[in-house]
C-alpha cells in the first residue's frame, strides 16, 4: 500500500477527493476514514463518497478492505492509465518528485513531434528489436503503431540535452517496448533482441 501515491494521482488527475488508498492489484487496502475516498490500483480508481457504498458483493471490510476480484471488477470503475506505463508514457498532468523527476523530461522529448518524425523518417515503422512491422500482423488498423525508445541512458538528460533522432531514439514495438523496461537502467535494444532470437 502507498498512500504518498495514492495522493499524488488523486492529485494528478484532479479527483475531489480527502483520502486516498493504493494497491497495486487492487485487492487489500487499509481502513478508510474519511469520504469521498479514492482507492487506485495500477490501472484505474474508484471512488466511494459514503461508507455505505462500501456495502456491496465483492468487498469485505474489516481492519482492512479487501476486495478479491480488484477494484477493477467493481462498477464505477475508471480505468486512466495502461496496466505498464512506461518512463514516455506517464500522463502529463502526474508531477512526482524526487528520482522521477528524469522521467518528466523523458515524456517532454518523447512528444517532441519534429523528432520523433525525423526517427520515423530514418527508420521506418518497423520494431528495431524484433524487426516486426505491426502492419503485416494487425493489417492497416497498425500501419503507424510504434514507440520511440530513447537510447540515451535517463541519467544522461540534462536540461540543456538535445535529442538527435538517428542516433539517440530507435522505433521499438510495445512489447519490445515493454521488456527494454523491466529493469533499471533499461536493458539495451541489443539485449532484449538476443532475448528474442533465443527464444
Amino acid at each position: 500500500m502507498n498512500r504518498k501515491r495514492a495522493g499524488e494521482l488523486s492529485k494528478a488527475f484532479g479527483l475531489n477527493v480527502v483520502q486516498s488508498r493504493y494497491s497495486d492489484w487492487g485487492n487489500f487496502y487499509g481502513l478508510i476514514q474519511s469520504y469521498p475516498c479514492a482507492l487506485w490500483d495500477r490501472s484505474g480508481y474508484i471512488i466511494f463518497s459514503h461508507e455505505d457504498e462500501l456495502n456491496m458483493p465483492g468487498i469485505s471490510v474489516s481492519k482492512r478492505i479487501n476486495v478479491p476480484k480488484g477494484i477493477s471488477s467493481l462498477d464505477g470503475y475508471k480505468r486512466v492509465m495502461s496496466v505498464a506505463h512506461l518512463p514516455e508514457e506517464l500522463p502529463d498532468r502526474i508531477e512526482y518528485k524526487e528520482g522521477i523527476v528524469k522521467q518528466i523530461k523523458v515524456n517532454r522529448y518523447e512528444r517532441d513531434q519534429k523528432a520523433r518524425d525525423a526517427c520515423l523518417s530514418h527508420y521506418g515503422y518497423v520494431c528495431q528489436v524484433c524487426n516486426i512491422k505491426l502492419c503485416d500482423i494487425y493489417g492497416v488498423v497498425a500501419e503507424t503503431l510504434i514507440h520511440v525508445h530513447h537510447i540515451k541512458p535517463l541519467s544522461e538528460i540534462g536540461d540543456s540535452y538535445i535529442v538527435d533522432p538517428v542516433n539517440d531514439l530507435i522505433p521499438v514495438c510495445p512489447n519490445c517496448h515493454a521488456v527494454i523496461h523491466l529493469k533499471s537502467p533499461p536493458y539495451t535494444p541489443q539485449e532484449v533482441s538476443e532475448m528474442f532470437r533465443r527464444e
